[in-house]
């Protein structure tokens, strides 16, 4: 097993390109990062670093940082078909390739990811978006040489067990598991519930990527019982529902070698809070030795 751990804005509470909800600047953001002892990046939302090669070269060496993966949010189901995202690809995937860049996580952020029953109704209008991602994906590995590994997600198109497997067989996609989202939405509260470990030594060959998030079970207790509300039920990855040291354990059964990103739901925190959490995240991963 080897995992070579990255980090990314996300942590820092930035989801969008003009820096929201957190509105960390992007140099700060990168100076707290190398602080926290990271050298890998997934770079996070298009426009929030510099999207120039070398502009963005110039950001990232000058704090020993390395670009290791790019990252595509997009509201796929607003699009009739892969037309609507093709520049977007080609502008973002060129990007990568001048870093040597071999993944690209992607995700879906539509609303229609929300209402679970017209996911289970509206099949033709589920593949359609399946459809899109696929070509998404054939796209990026034929023309630019680069891996696309989607992420199922709360609230969103994929983000059941069942729909992740109607996903993976109908694309032939790759997966970014997200150990958090995974647990919230397929798991119980209980400590030490094993619901993400088992999606991942079951699928761990359509799984060359991976996003560390674990989750509090009271917090998530909370949610399940108020959907609508603002919850976030995420927490330090000692101290919530998933046992990493388990989760380490399978990595090794496996032999696991692959970025492990420390990604934090950091929204609207200060970014210090933001740089004491990735912090105290590496440390545990080291002295588990994840890493």
């Amino acid at each position: 097993m080897k995992v070579e751990i990255a980090t990314c804005p996300c942590s820092w509470g930035v989801f969008w390109p003009d820096g929201s909800p957190s509105h960390v600047p992007y140099k700060l953001f990168l100076d707290q990062a190398a602080a926290a002892g990271y050298v890998g990046l997934e770079l996070g939302p298009v426009g929030y670093l510099p999207t120039d090669r070398e502009s963005l070269d110039r950001e990232l060496s000058g704090r020993g940082l390395k670009a290791r993966a790019g990252t595509a949010c997009y509201k796929v189901d607003e699009s009739p078909d892969f037309a609507g995202f093709r520049q977007r690809a080609v502008e973002l995937c060129s990007l990568l390739k001048s870093f040597d860049i071999e993944y690209l996580m992607m995700m879906d952020e539509s609303p229609f990811g929300r209402d679970r029953t017209a996911k289970k109704q509206e099949k033709d209008r589920l593949h359609k978006n399946y459809q899109i991602i696929k070509e998404y994906i054939n796209f990026a590995k034929e023309e630019y040489g680069i891996t696309v590994v989607f992420h199922p997600h709360a609230e969103t198109i994929v983000e059941t067990e069942d729909e992740i497997l109607d996903f993976m067989d109908y694309t032939g996609g790759l997966l970014c598991l997200d150990t958090g989202h995974h647990q919230l939405v397929n798991g119980t509260p209980e400590k030490g519930d094993t619901c993400a470990i088992d999606f991942y030594r079951k699928f761990h060959d359509r799984i060359p990527y991976l996003h560390f998030k674990n989750v509090d079970g009271e917090l998530m207790k909370k949610k399940l019982a108020n959907p609508g509300e603002e919850i976030i039920p995420f927490c330090a990855l000692e101290d919530g529902i998933i046992d990493y040291i388990e989760f380490r354990k399978a990595l090794e059964e496996t032999g696991y070698t692959g970025l492990g990103v420390v990604e934090q739901d950091m929204a609207g925190e200060p970014a210090e809070k933001s740089f004491e959490l990735s912090r105290r995240n590496r440390e545990y991963l080291k002295k588990i030795k994840m890493i």
